[in-house]
């Protein structure tokens, strides 16, 4: 079907086919062209729209005095809806025939943008004949039709947004709806964030938190063409003269003429080759005499192009004219047809333009103005939340992790980067060394996420030494941390583990990379027993160290290594060298031997100490003496050296000296009380 607007409005407006009805109600007395509702229904802005128009045609009816026959009735335009409505006629050719119906209907539907009165302008030119003389005259006229658009409860047609609302850096996509294949749009936006806008559609970013009102103001205007005048400058007698009316000669010693010149008048059709304008009005039959004519101040509005004027030269006689007013009846006579001088399609352009061909010729003025048509205006608020920014803070001395946050939803805490099973509060236990943050969902449903702080706790270690053989070890292995060995106070070595041969006593200070330390118990360590012919007897009490039958002192190779002692820088084969080796069982002479020489053990021990000495041959009485280290006694006693078994746990927890008078002799060790 035939459309009839000056616009269509995309996705929020739709338009069914026109199925409309007709009201047989829709009648007047006297009888004329008639359509009904004049008053429409009331709209509702924003909200969908539907109604229908009744033509009325009656086939009989008086015009200005005179009995007149319809024979046709053309609707040429409806101009004047609200933005978003839409009009279809029944009949896709918007012309009605009333012999075949006096009734013709259209459908007004859509969704009005904006609350208003508006004034709708139905233009129609009819076609009759005057019954009494058999004329046909094209007579045009309008009917003003009246529609009240009443402001909606809410929502927005002009344009859509998405998201509606989120959190700070949300980005959100605009798009406006209003579209026209007839008029030109502008968009002009105002998103409230300091940022414009002149398209159809937008991408934003709203940085911060607030609410932003954004509005778009939608612009419709056409382009207004105006012929204002129209000149024949020129008429060829050729197209024109040899009708009675401009009877023409061309005679020797006469020469040549016409008895009259034509009678000029101008008729203009639209798209739909609709009669819109003649001079003199539709149906007057009002021209100009002469070879030129000029009319001036026509300023006909071309809203339906293209546009083609015909230059009709008219042969109705108006020498009666005078007996017409006098009795009323049209008495023109017309011997023949009129002369068609000439059909020319307006050029629209703004300016002056001129025309020519074989029959005519002359100019005529456009002129053109930008005219707005309507303005929408919707504005909405988008409503951006705020993602806190938070710290991740320590209870020092519970080692918890917090945060401080209110409208919180969901935690999860994390350890350097990775989730933790379970820590879905706002708080948490910190059990190791690490890098703490925590994840979290506002109630608005912002995502953020706390500063990561570096947590440092130490674990509750006591680490302990386990003695081997020839090696000491860490009761913890473990890659995670660095080991530090000292001897007799002394650093010694690095590792888990270290070999060791010299007595004395051992500790290690174990870290790792957050700076937490622990230093392990201390041991006094003592080398295991050597017996190199496996014969049940320690090497330093054997007098015969490889078993060969010989007594060390007659050996000329003790060990048995086959290297004479002479030469052989480890007589006794107990891998310390001869000279660092205070026990080279045989080799010594018997006065260079400690005689008083003495084992303490254990040590450390928890305060029950033994003493033994190896190498005395009979018993002797010993003082034993217990000072601290700033040189206080603490114990007394005597005995004698065979076995002695010392009770000092009442001693606090410490180093001390242990000092042994024998006949002489005096001799210290260190001791360890836990």
């Amino acid at each position: 079907m035939k459309k009839i607007t000056t616009f269509l409005i995309l996705v929020t407006s739709y338009f069914l086919a026109a199925q409309c009805s007709y009201d047989e109600s829709c009648t007047i007395s006297p009888a004329f062209p008639n359509i009904c509702p004049m008053q429409l229904p009331d709209a509702t802005a924003g909200e969908f729209y539907s109604t229908d128009l009744t033509f009325w045609m009656p086939t009989q009816f008086e015009a200005e005095g005179f009995e007149v026959e319809l024979t046709e009735l053309a609707v040429s335009q409806i101009a004047g809806f609200p933005i978003g409505l839409d009009v279809e006629l029944s009949n896709p050719s918007m012309v009605f025939y009333p012999s075949e119906s006096e009734f013709g209907c259209a459908s007004v539907s859509g969704v009005p943008f904006s609350a208003g009165d508006y004034v709708i302008t139905v233009y129609v030119v009819a076609n009759v004949t005057v019954a009494a003389v058999g004329f046909e005259i094209a007579y045009p006229t309008e009917f003003n039709l009246f529609l009240t658009v009443n402001p909606g409860s809410g929502g927005n047609n002009s344009f859509t947004y998405s998201p509606t609302n989120g959190c700070e850096d949300l980005e959100v996509v605009f798009e406006a709806l209003v579209e026209s294949e007839d008029f030109d749009v502008e968009y002009n936006w105002d998103f409230g964030n300091g940022n414009f806008s002149y398209s159809q559609s937008s991408t934003q970013i709203f940085e911060e938190s607030g609410d932003y009102n954004v509005t778009l103001t939608t612009n419709l205007t056409t382009n207004e063409i105006i012929l204002e005048n129209f000149s024949i400058s020129d008429v060829s007698v050729d197209c024109y003269g040899g009708d009675f009316e401009e009877y023409c000669w061309d005679l020797w010693l006469i020469g040549s003429g016409c008895w009259s010149d034509p009678d000029l008048y101008l008729k203009i059709f639209d798209a739909n080759n609709n009669l819109i304008y003649q001079t003199g009005g539709i149906g007057s039959g009002e021209y100009i005499t002469g070879t030129s004519a000029s009319w001036s101040n026509i300023n006909l509005s071309l809203i339906n192009p293209p546009y083609t004027v015909e230059i009709w030269d008219t042969e109705a006689w108006d020498i009666l004219d005078g007996l017409e007013d006098l009795i009323g009846i049209p008495l023109d006579v017309q011997v023949s047809d009129d002369d068609l001088l000439g059909t020319y399609e307006i050029n629209l352009e703004d300016g002056n333009h001129s025309f020519s061909s074989g029959c005519s010729s002359g100019n005529y003025s456009i002129s053109s103005s930008v005219v707005p048509v309507s303005t929408i205006t919707n504005s909405e608020t988008i409503s951006v939340f705020d993602v806190p920014e938070v710290n991740t803070l320590l209870i020092e001395g519970e080692y918890s992790v917090y945060v401080e946050l209110d409208n919180i939803t969901s935690y999860q805490w994390f350890l350097d980067g990775s989730p933790l099973d379970g820590a879905t509060e706002s708080s948490f236990d910190v059990e190791i060394s690490g890098t703490y943050h925590v994840e979290f969902i506002t109630e608005n449903g912002c995502f953020g996420m706390s500063v990561p702080l570096y947590v440092v706790k130490c674990a509750d270690y006591n680490p302990n030494i386990i003695s081997l053989g020839f090696s000491l070890s860490s009761s913890i292995d473990e890659l995670l941390y660095s080991y530090n060995w000292f001897f007799n106070d002394s650093p010694f070595g690095s590792g888990s583990s270290v070999s060791v041969s010299s007595e004395g006593y051992y500790y290690f200070i174990m870290n790792d990379e957050s700076g937490c330390s622990w230093t392990s118990e201390t041991i006094f360590y003592q080398p295991p027993p050597s017996d190199t012919d496996n014969d049940g007897i320690n090497d330093e009490f054997d007098d015969d160290l490889d078993g060969d039958g010989i007594v060390n002192s007659e050996d000329d190779d003790v060990d048995g290594d086959g290297i004479p002692d002479e030469i052989d820088d480890d007589i006794d084969g107990d891998g310390i060298d001869n000279d660092n080796d205070d026990s080279i069982s045989g080799y010594l002479a018997l006065e260079n031997i400690n005689i008083y020489e003495f084992n303490v053990f254990p040590n450390p021990s928890n305060g029950i100490i033994n003493i033994s000495f190896p190498n005395l041959v009979s018993e002797k009485l010993v003082n034993i003496e217990i000072i601290d280290l700033s040189g206080q006694l603490l114990f007394n006693n005597t005995s004698m050296t065979k076995k002695i078994t010392l009770d000092i746990s009442k001693l606090p927890p410490a180093y001390y000296i242990l000092k042994l008078n024998i006949d002489d002799n005096q001799i210290y060790k260190r001791i360890y009380i836990n």
